[in-house]
């Protein structure tokens, strides 16, 4: 007897429908093709034993399963429970109204020797995919199934064992209390933004200059770089830069939710206080450390699993001690950093995943720190501070928007107290946040595929920031005295346009332009 049982494999973020495809009939052999990977052929002990505890047979005859489409390498053990229940039908141990009602499920789980589901990677864009595809339903571990609770149009079913699977393609009142559903899951755009207790503006004594520009760069989605002394607050105002930041719209936590369930990180998520199930609430926080690999920054491996850039999709990636890093790691930002996307090509194949993030980085001015101290405490010479700063190639620095150079905290502020007089991380989120809003109904109404004014299109660039009437020349002399390049230019003129949004206004004024200036060109003597 033939039978057809539905699944699904990721290639990155493309998701395919398998057919599992089980024939049974006379003789006492068991063959898997279609591309099987080791985890896939070793399925048969784990069934065999699975089927045994909950009171099945493995039947003694011949089993043919192909894994259609059959070009298509699988991967993985969550095909176990689809292989499971197509070797039940075939030999027809389980009912004909089971059997008819396979088509409309899409099935998936790994399967212990108890019988019990153990949840697998890429829930997320699976249960997308079965909506896409037209499937009433979808059949998946609990701990997985979770992940789409937010996904309206297909419904989700969440089994703990293979008896539940069972029951659920057979009964309708049994399979209505396995449902998953969003309840007691907020809209998204409710949420308020992440707290982070330990690390608020209201705690970094002094650096209104820096304060200011990391507000800039939450509001327009601005890279940035902080250079300055050792102690000087960069690591501290970039974890700020979490209570700042406003929750992802829906789309934006589906987008980046389906990277994390891909990596197999999104059911770890669910542990966080900020994070109740479904998808993810608060924009990501990637900070690797100084010694990470080029792969592992931009992902690959032998799975082609996302990276670092990728994980920060929609948030922030902050490379502390950022002359630190390897060259090449660096190097590798330059592409991202422009496109928003990177392509990983393997010899199984490509993988593209999106990486529209802020770059944040923090970095000394030279080998011992204190290049801008100005008592003359640097001892560093010529050619180690110009060594020192080469690792940081031109191309890489212009495509960071904001340049800032973070000075020691003056003594005044250090020493007497400032309890109540700084600004919390509360009262600039708002401003952030209002920014942000303003943004996504000017793109959106716009009919724009941005909505941020650091992914502003050049083509886009003089819709949306246009210059002031009359100040043409003025910024020709600017950008000539400058010596400022094309990206440079176009950068500015998104800085300015964000600094206008945080003021409420229209349109781009004289005074933003020259406040964005100031935050992307720094004195040129003390440009990292």
């Amino acid at each position: 007897m033939l039978c057809k049982v539905y699944c699904a494999c990721c290639n990155g973020l493309e998701v395919t429908t398998v057919t599992v495809e089980v024939n049974v009939t006379d003789g006492i052999q068991f063959h898997l093709v279609g591309l099987p990977d080791s985890a896939v052929k070793e399925s048969q002990q784990r069934i065999e034993s699975a089927l045994s505890s909950n009171g099945f047979r493995f039947p003694g005859k011949r089993i043919t399963i192909n894994l259609a489409p059959a070009n298509i390498r699988k991967e993985g053990s969550s095909f176990d429970v689809p292989l499971a229940i197509g070797i039940l039908c075939a030999s027809g141990q389980l009912g004909d109204e089971v059997t008819a009602r396979l088509k409309d499920f899409l099935i998936l789980g790994e399967l212990a020797l108890d019988g019990t589901l153990r949840e697998i990677p890429g829930a997320l864009p699976i249960i997308i995919h079965a909506k896409q595809q037209g499937f009433k339903g979808c059949v998946l571990p609990s701990s997985s199934a979770i992940e789409g609770a937010e996904i309206d149009g297909v419904t989700i079913y969440a089994a703990d064992s293979f008896k539940d699977v069972i029951e659920i393609l057979g009964s309708d009142i049994y399979a209505s209390s396995k449902i998953v559903t969003a309840a007691n899951i907020g809209e998204l755009e409710e949420e308020a933004g992440e707290e982070c207790p330990d690390y608020d503006f209201s705690q970094v004594k002094g650096q209104a200059f820096a304060k200011r520009g990391m507000e800039i760069a939450a509001a327009g989605g601005h890279n940035i770089l902080l250079s300055g002394s050792p102690g000087s607050g960069k690591t501290f105002l970039a974890k700020c830069l979490r209570g700042i930041l406003p929750p992802m719209t829906k789309e934006e936590a589906i987008q980046t939710s389906n990277i994390y369930s891909i990596a197999g990180l999104l059911a770890a998520e669910s542990g966080k206080e900020h994070h109740r199930g479904g998808l993810l609430r608060n924009r990501p926080f990637r900070s690797p450390h100084h010694t990470i690999t080029v792969p592992a920054l931009i992902g690959g491996g032998s799975r082609g699993l996302p990276g670092e850039i990728s994980l920060a999709h929609n948030g922030v990636l902050f490379c502390d001690e950022f002359a630190e890093y390897d060259r090449r790691s660096i190097e590798v930002l330059r592409q991202p950093l422009e496109d928003g996307v990177v392509q990983i090509s393997r010899v199984k194949g490509k993988h593209f995943y999106p990486a529209r993030f802020m770059l944040v980085a923090a970095m000394n001015p030279c080998p011992c720190g204190h290049l801008l101290e100005g008592w003359g405490r640097c001892k560093c010479s010529s050619s180690a501070i110009l060594k020192y700063r080469s690792k940081i190639s031109g191309p890489v620095m212009d495509r960071i928007d904001i340049q800032i150079n973070v000075r020691p905290v003056e003594a005044q502020d250090l020493v007497f107290s400032s309890a109540g007089k700084e600004e919390t991380s509360a009262a600039v989120a708002e401003r952030v946040r209002r920014a942000r809003q303003i943004q996504y109904r000017r793109y959106m109404s716009a009919g724009e595929k941005f909505f941020t004014n650091a992914a502003i299109t050049p083509a886009k660039i003089d819709t949306y920031c246009k210059l002031p009437f009359g100040q043409n020349a003025v910024m020709k002399a600017l950008v000539q005295k400058k010596g400022i390049s094309a990206r440079g230019y176009t950068r500015i003129l998104k800085i300015a346009r964000t600094i206008a949004d945080l003021e409420g206004s229209e349109s781009v004024a004289m005074a933003h332009i020259a406040e964005a200036l100031n935050l992307r060109c720094p004195d040129k003597d003390e440009i990292v």
